[in-house]
């Protein structure tokens, strides 16, 4: 069973569980209003510089205004682990979006259903292929009860704000992202009977990948991610865990830029990581986000350049066996062309796919602004 107060919060359900933390359905009860609050319950590191941090975090998130970037409403500790308050948005993730037909884009009853057959793997960062169950149309697409939830926890009446975060020198600072189901590798095919199935199998896909409204759909949804990108670079913060499930869209289409549990403000950069710490899903990090180097607004553009690649060619850039293996490809090798695995694939998307992804942060687009420019052409 969940917590029944996190703060000034109810708790009515929980929404999903991940690596860093469980997101729960709240209500606050001060405004009555229905909120997301994620709270961050893997081992953090402690200490005060860490809570500082996250209190100066909250207070820029909280001034952040755009349509494609998920509101935060307030911070808080609970039991010694930070939270983070959120509007709650109902919606698909990006994956799961463009899984769906434009005949299943709504439901009888006008939201979102969920996709009961699958053209990409699952948002849950694996490499696997399958069909998804079958849902009842009615269930809400946000719905993610299939995670674990949290164990039970007694209440505690703890006041919310950044002054409550900033007092508590061991508040946590936050984790790594989870990622070790990231890296399956896909079986070695040597026998010609199963390698033509197989090939016949992935034209099918490609050809599910490249239906015009799906392209159509993909093409507008990375131009919003591009807009907010450009919103949150210009306040001084990089996402740094940018991945499909982070980007969510709703009844409207409208896209939101999700979970900042993972951003850094740039000028803090140097001195509040600490060495050796990988910030980020493993099979979106950049070549100097394994380095452990100095990040700016061009990592992200890097995961903006895997999650196109992945919807381009329903593939990772890189597959592995470890997160070390895959490291060593990020860093020494160049992915396969989009468009030897999508033959009919767009090739202007694939070439903002690989520009994107290239190893020098120089030979990157600079800006998500240019990336808009290259996408809108």
């Amino acid at each position: 069973m969940p917590p029944k107060l996190i703060g000034p919060y109810r708790v009515m359900d929980t929404l999903g569980s991940g690596g860093v933390g469980t997101v729960y359905r709240a209500l606050d009860r001060r405004t009555n209003d229905t909120v997301a609050l994620k709270l961050l319950s893997a081992a953090p590191a402690l200490d005060a510089r860490a809570a500082r941090r996250l209190a100066r975090e909250y207070e820029t998130l909280a001034e952040l205004a755009h349509p494609n970037v998920v509101k935060v409403f307030d911070v808080g500790v609970f039991q010694g682990y930070p939270y983070l308050v959120m509007e709650l948005i109902e919606g698909l993730t990006l994956r799961h979006y463009l899984d769906l037909r434009g005949s299943d884009l709504h439901s009888p009853s006008g939201s979102f259903s969920l996709p009961r057959s699958r053209a990409l793997p699952s948002d849950d960062d694996s490499d696997s292929w399958g069909d998804a169950e079958d849902s009842d149309d009615s269930e809400s697409p946000f719905n993610l009860a299939a995670f674990s939830e949290e164990e039970p926890s007694e209440d505690m009446n703890l006041h919310g704000g950044a002054e409550s975060v900033r007092a508590l020198a061991d508040a946590a600072d936050e984790p790594d992202t989870e990622g070790s189901d990231d890296t399956r590798p896909s079986p070695a095919l040597a026998d010609p009977k199963v390698q033509l199935v197989e090939r016949r199998i992935q034209e099918a896909r490609t050809d599910e990948l490249n239906r015009p409204e799906r392209m159509g759909r993909l093409k507008d949804a990375m131009l919003q991610v591009c807009e907010a990108l450009a919103y949150i670079h210009g306040h001084g913060l990089v996402h740094r865990d940018l991945k499909p499930s982070n980007i969510m869209v709703d009844e409207d289409r409208q896209v939101r830029l999700m979970d900042f549990g993972l951003a850094k403000f740039l000028a803090d950069d140097a001195g509040l990581t600490g060495d050796g710490r990988f910030v980020g899903t493993f099979r979106y990090m950049s070549p100097e986000q394994i380095l452990g180097e100095p990040l700016d607004a061009r990592a992200d553009l890097y995961s903006l350049g895997v999650i196109l690649y992945e919807l381009l060619s329903g593939r990772p850039p890189f597959d592995a066996k470890t997160p070390s293996q895959l490291w060593q490809q990020v860093l020494e090798v160049e992915p396969a062309p989009v468009l030897a695995i999508n033959l009919k694939g767009d090739p202007q998307l694939a070439r903002v796919a690989h520009r994107l992804l290239r190893k020098e942060l120089d030979d990157r687009y600079q800006t998500a602004e240019e990336v808009y420019e290259a996408l809108a052409e």
